[in-house]
């Protein structure tokens, strides 16, 4: 089926960045947030490598993971042209929809606290123009039309393909330009641990110094929904002042990852599409049935509160579908259901299911670490030999006469949950295109194929 699409020819495109100075010209972008970039494969300038450049904005996809897992709605498209625009008005910054898209066209701006991105140029295309990206290129890489899209040109390299059908052309990188043009030239391997630190450094989209907050609120609905399963089960009491306190305080947590804190009520507006809205709308009401329950001592509201309790402990993990980990491991043993179901074991004293969860927690946590260091990717051995500890103390505390009642081995267990949810956050990541590209160069250098001239 045709549609409004950008028409991008890599073998073209010479990485001048007049598509980018077009772009922020038109809509008058802060000089930070390019909504349109300019992505090169050989970054190294490596004899042995061709060079080739992507340049990508919003590709307007048909499946849009922007508008689809956008928990404010803040996201709509104009049936007329196709292009999905973002609301500034609608949007809570909480940066969600930069996870979602593969193509990395949200951007979010430091200065005014929301998210941006291409608008296709709606207007100029609504009168029959091309977009100003279009008529900036010098060199016709870049072009505009209606097309009937073929989806097999997504295979080009490093070009992200999540069968969310964007709206973008590509004319493949032809054999002669991916093949070195020294290839017959005397040269020499080069190791891929050299090419790797010759490689720029991405910065990630999820790193533990913004994510604190997510730690601590993830754990916190851990804990609180073990806390009142535990409480049902008539094995632990659930006073209302330090639950509220507790409640405050998670609330308080999320909110400080949102960028508009007082359009935080936006939160739950997408709850058919988006796990973000479903996990803070099932929060809250298991939050306020909870406390209602407390008040009046109604057990059928205690059952209702709970269902809520588990299934946001569902959405939180379903959150992060969107995350890649170094390690590449399907489960991870920070995942907040692992973490709830131990919290209510071990306050409802069943050392069985203690017993099986650490020991799942702590195979996937070893399984991980091998992992890492066989990717030569930081492991930390210190603080993963203080997990394993908090793993293992708990072993030893069961073999004592109602070890399971005492406060410090909850608190060894929620200090070890701490590391592992930490960790969690540092070992993920967003895909990009300039990480594709990187990825691809990095294999590249495993297979030993690049290579450089002999002096």
């Amino acid at each position: 089926m045709e549609k409004n699409s950008f028409i991008f020819d890599v073998n073209k495109c010479v990485g001048c960045m007049a598509c980018v100075a077009g772009c922020s010209i038109e809509n008058g972008t802060d000089l930070l947030v390019n909504w349109r970039e300019v992505n090169c494969h050989n970054k190294i300038k490596h004899p042995g490598l061709p060079v080739f450049h992507f340049s990508l904005a919003c590709n307007h996809c048909e499946d849009a993971p922007c508008m689809k897992n956008c928990p404010a709605l803040a996201y709509s498209r104009d049936e007329k042209t196709g292009a999905i625009i973002h609301h500034a008005e609608a949007c809570i910054g909480c940066t969600y929809c930069t996870w979602a898209c593969p193509y990395d066209a949200p951007k979010f701006n430091e200065s005014t606290k929301i998210v941006e991105k291409c608008n296709f140029c709606v207007d100029r295309i609504s009168e029959g123009k091309n977009p100003a990206c279009v008529d900036a290129c010098p060199v016709g890489a870049l072009s505009f039309g209606r097309e009937d899209v073929i989806e097999e040109n997504y295979l080009t390299p490093g070009f992200v393909n999540m069968g969310i059908k964007p709206s973008i052309q590509l004319i493949p990188l032809r054999e002669e330009h991916s093949t070195p043009a020294i290839e017959n030239i005397d040269a020499v391997e080069i190791s891929a641990e050299k090419l790797e630190s010759y490689l720029p450094k991405i910065k990630s989209k999820v790193s533990l110094d913004k994510e604190w907050t997510l730690v601590l609120f993830t754990l916190a609905v851990a804990g609180l929904v073990s806390w009142q399963a535990a409480h049902l089960f008539g094995m632990i009491e659930m006073p209302l002042v330090p639950f509220a306190v507790i409640s405050i305080l998670a609330i308080a947590l999320t909110s400080l990852h949102i960028g508009k804190k007082w359009r935080m009520w936006r939160f739950i507006l997408n709850l058919k599409g988006s796990w973000l809205s479903r996990e803070i709308f099932s929060f809250s009401a298991f939050l306020g049935l909870t406390g209602l329950q407390i008040i009046t001592q109604n057990q059928m509201l205690a059952y209702v509160a709970m269902a809520f309790g588990i299934f946001s402990l569902i959405s939180v993990d379903m959150v992060y579908k969107f995350l890649t980990r170094k390690d590449e491991l399907v489960v991870h043993s920070g995942m907040v259901s692992l973490t709830g179901i131990l919290f209510f074991a071990w306050l409802i004293e069943m050392p069985i299911l203690v017993e099986l969860i650490l020991l799942l927690k702590g195979s996937l946590y070893i399984w991980r670490k091998i992992s890492l260091r066989k990717k030569k990717e930081n492991y930390f051995p210190v603080l993963s030999s203080i997990r394993i500890l908090c793993l293992l103390i708990p072993y030893v505390l069961l073999d004592l006469q109602l070890a399971l009642s005492l406060p410090v081995s909850l608190v060894i267990l929620f200090i070890g949950e701490i590391i592992d949810r930490s960790e969690f956050y540092y070992e993920s990541d967003v895909i990009t295109p300039e990480k594709e590209l990187n990825e691809l160069l990095k294999e590249k250098g495993k297979r030993g194929k690049v290579k450089v001239i002999k002096r």
